[in-house]
């Protein structure tokens, strides 16, 4: 049908020629005709189907190897034929009027198109195909005008981008798998470390919820919901919270006076607070926790928490690997160092959202403040 839809769309002979015209006949006629024409040995060993036929009868003149592969037609039966006999019948009409405006004007969908086109096509067993048709006109050294028209096998380019994207998605479903075990495997680790360093009744009591809260996000009990927030309004809420649960530590907060992001806001807190008790942990009175938010651009908001160095080199806590996992369920990034002297900083991003128009007093916080 792609052979058809194309020739017939590009090419039609004169209503007013015999249906009965003489096609090349015999190994030396079609041997001269490819000549002719400069097709060449290759007709015989392209992979692809190569149908030839006098624009002026519209029936096929050569047929090669590939053609009787995907149609099933042999090259006796084949050449004599009308074009037709490879195109749906109910597109007939539209074969003809195609090759009838393209013998008029020169012009025709398929042979201007700037790649191949897809196609319905029949072959000889009357199954419906897929095909690709590109279409081209020679004129032999008589100065006789011939169609070309190279076929694929659509069925099959789309039979192999099904079977790529199946080996694609069960990559992924590797690789996920493969983070989750990963993932599970550090947090085992962050116990194990944890347990060995004879933590104090707060410090199980606090790793006892992590793990809980992990359990209950892998079962899906514990949702992220993403809204437009704005993520100023979250941060200053869990610094004024962490100062209260804090002794002596000095928390300095710069942002601008609105950062709009793509969020939960529960679990957005949860993160920020988890952080700051795991920055609080490693520090002591009189030391400095700083957190800086600004918009990278109006798609990404980032924020960074940083800690001073008070010698506590203790690889970070499973809350913090908690933490690294909600902010990946909200399209975040999360990124811990630990610094020889025992710093912390955490660098996390969020995607960024249009906010909405609502007018909020400026805040004196937006400079730096140190209490």
């Amino acid at each position: 049908m792609a052979v058809v839809m194309n020739l017939t769309d590009a090419f039609r002979g004169p209503a007013s020629q015999s249906s009965t015209e003489p096609a090349a006949s015999g190994f030396e006629s079609e041997f001269r005709l490819r000549e002719a024409l400069g097709l060449g040995v290759l007709f015989e060993r392209v992979l692809e189907a190569i149908v030839v036929a006098r624009l002026s009868s519209g029936r096929i003149v050569l047929w090669n190897p590939a053609a009787v592969k995907l149609f099933g037609y042999t090259a006796e039966e084949a050449v004599g034929q009308s074009l037709e006999m490879l195109m749906p019948a109910p597109i007939g009409h539209v074969h003809r009027a195609g090759l009838d405006r393209y013998m008029r004007t020169g012009h025709g969908l398929i042979v201007d198109a700037d790649s191949p086109v897809e196609m319905p096509a029949v072959t000889r067993s009357g199954d419906n195909i897929r095909i690709e048709l590109s279409l081209s006109e020679l004129r032999s050294p008589s100065g006789e005008r011939y169609a070309v028209a190279v076929i694929r096998d659509a069925m099959q380019r789309k039979a192999l981008e099904l079977t790529n994207l199946e080996l694609m998605q069960a990559r992924v479903a590797r690789s996920e798998i493969e983070a989750e075990l990963a993932e599970r495997d550090e947090l085992l680790h962050t116990v194990g470390t944890t347990l060995d360093a004879n933590p104090g009744a707060g410090e199980l009591q606090q790793l006892a919820g992590t793990l809980a809260d992990f359990r209950r996000l892998h079962s899906g009990q514990l949702a992220v919901k993403l809204a437009t927030t704005d993520l100023v309004d979250i941060l200053h809420a869990a610094a004024d919270a962490a100062r209260r649960r804090s002794t002596g530590r000095r928390m300095l907060i710069h942002t601008p006076p609105n950062a709009w992001v793509r969020c939960d806001p529960a679990r957005m807190r949860q993160v920020i607070d988890q952080v700051l008790d795991e920055a609080i942990r490693r520090t002591s009175g009189g030391a400095r926790i700083e957190l800086r938010l600004e918009m990278v651009s109006s798609h990404l908001a980032q924020l960074t928490i940083r800690s001073d160095a008070c010698g506590d080199t203790r690889p970070a806590g499973a809350s913090l690997q908690l933490s690294r996992t909600l902010l990946q369920r909200q399209g975040g990034t999360f990124a811990t160092a630990i610094s020889s002297g025992g710093s912390l900083e955490v660098v996390m991003t969020l995607p960024g959202s249009p906010h909405p128009a609502r007018r909020r007093p400026s805040r004196k916080s937006a400079r730096p403040t140190a209490r």
